[in-house]
């Protein structure tokens, strides 16, 4: 029976770092089979290079249409004949080059018609890209294993980096760990964690999350300090509803086994300045403070 190695499944972000092989990798093969899962997900970078190509290449191949049939007046060759194309496609038509027979007209109206597709297109994904509602809640980079409330508890901190609210604003946390079936085979089990609130009614500054370890808790009996990097992931996933968009919003976060601070609180980040203004002081989010122990 071999033991697996403690390599971490997911990033901070909830990302995850196992490598898909076997799959189709083209991107002809992606668009035909899952063409609006991609063009939503993909980066922008990818989106626009596309796009361009394949303006590009419609313009191309019209213009070699419009050229070899001779179909344009005042054109020089084929790269006016491309240019044309474009004013066709875009609607712009200035009227220095103008279609000479019912073949050309028939292959304006044709690229017409394509155009007004290939601009819907364009404008519904760029349109649907910006509308996408997202959460911008910040995740301490570490979690902390300390007390609360004079009990041993897991600790993280998370808040609102927009200044619209969330409402009914709700957290959930998994622990992922190794375990071993009665068959001897390693596998990896999600156990849910359960917090002292879960859910709080308007999310707009800071929220401390708190897991009690006691007797119920899938860590009680864990000595946390000795797992291997990786051998254990804190997975969060947060959803509430932005009180301005009135849209669900939800975001994720992870922390492995070595993101952990033992006997560590952390700072206070809510102040008052010498006006009596309280604010939250950013600048110290992530930072935590050894706890004196008797």
């Amino acid at each position: 029976m071999q033991k697996p190695k403690h390599d971490a499944f997911v990033d901070a972000r909830g990302r995850v770092l196992v490598e898909r092989r076997g799959l189709s990798r083209e991107l002809g093969s992606r668009l035909a089979n899952d063409a609006y899962h991609f063009l939503r997900t993909t980066t922008w970078t990818r989106i626009t290079l596309l796009f361009a190509l394949l303006f590009l290449a419609l313009n191309l191949g019209f213009g070699a249409l419009f050229y070899a049939s001779n179909a344009v007046t005042n054109a020089d060759g084929y790269l006016d004949c491309c240019f044309f194309s474009v004013q066709t496609i875009a609607t712009i038509g200035y009227g220095g080059m103008t279609p000479t027979s019912t073949f050309a007209n028939s292959l304006v109206a044709i690229e017409s018609f394509v155009g007004i597709g290939f601009t819907a297109l364009a404008t519904g994904v760029m349109f649907s890209r910006f509308a996408t509602p997202s959460a911008r809640v910040m995740f301490s980079r570490v979690a902390v294993i300390g007390e609360s409330e004079g009990q041993r508890a897991l600790l993280f901190r998370m808040a609102n980096a927009r200044s619209t609210a969330i409402v009914e604003a709700t957290v959930r946390l998994y622990v992922s760990l190794d375990s071993v079936t009665s068959q001897g085979e390693y596998v990896r089990r999600i156990h849910d964690l359960e917090l002292r609130r879960d859910v709080t009614p308007i999310f707009a500054l800071s929220w401390t999350a708190v897991h009690v370890i006691d007797e119920a808790s899938p860590l009680h009996g864990l000595e946390l300090r000795e797992l291997p990097p990786g051998a254990m992931n804190f997975i969060v996933t947060f959803q509430g509803i932005d009180d301005r968009l009135a849209s669900t919003v939800h975001t994720r976060w992870t922390y492995n086994s070595e993101d952990l601070v033992f006997g560590h609180r952390f700072v206070d980040i809510l102040k008052r300045d010498p006006s009596g203004v309280r604010y939250l002081d950013f600048t110290h989010f992530h930072d935590t403070e050894p706890v004196a122990t008797p």
